[in-house]
Order: C-alpha cells, then structure tokens, then sequence
C-alpha cells in the first residue's frame, strides 16, 4: 500500500470471486475513494457483491466478520463460502464469524448416552 493515498482502501477477492473481479475487469488491487469508515457489509454493497457470497473478509491481513468496520488507508479481502475445512480454523473463520448464515457454525456437543 506504500504511495497510496490514506483516504482509499485496497479491496480483492479471493476464490470465485476473484473471477468476479475479473468479469468486472476491475485491477488488482481495487482502489476504492473511501472518506469515512464503512463496514465490510456496506462495501460489498457498494461494489454490488452479493452479500450470501461472502462469508469473510480480511482486513490488514486478520480474518473478521462481514459487519467489521473499515478504515480508510485499509487493505481489504471478500472471501466466499467454500475455503477447505484446515484452513478455515488456522486462518480464524471459526472465533470471528459465527453469527454470519453462511459460514459454517459450530455446534454444541451433545452428551452421548452412556
């Protein structure tokens, strides 16, 4: 982000919607004018990404909620339902999206009869 202006943000995407930035012929990054934070929601919104294909983003490298507020000068990544199983946990999907529907929720054990 060296030389970038501090009232824009990076944006990407990763797996399938990584093909969306392509089909939209958008660079990569995508420089984004952004005077005020905004959340995560608020951005795909505002770039026209559905929102049911998003399950994550990354801001500044650390995997957070949809709803998580960005600043601007931010680096920033929509991740979609679909990343494989290992990598969900190392990369912190589980602790920082449970409320969102289309990430994966953990359950609670239940007792087994003995």
């Amino acid at each position: 982000m060296e030389g970038q202006d501090k009232k824009t943000i990076e944006v990407r995407g990763f797996l399938q919607l990584d093909q969306l930035f392509k089909k939209r012929h958008w660079p990569v990054p995508l420089i984004i004018e952004l005077e005020k934070p905004i959340t995560g929601i608020e951005l795909a919104e505002k770039l026209e990404i559905p929102t049911d294909e998003i399950e994550i983003i990354f801001v500044n490298g650390f995997a957070q909620a949809p709803h998580c507020v960005i600043q601007p000068g931010d680096r920033v990544a929509f991740v979609p339902p679909g990343c494989p199983g290992p990598y969900r946990m190392a990369l912190g999907f589980y602790g920082k999206n449970q409320d969102n529907q289309y990430s994966f929720i953990l359950k609670d054990k239940k007792e087994e009869p003995e």
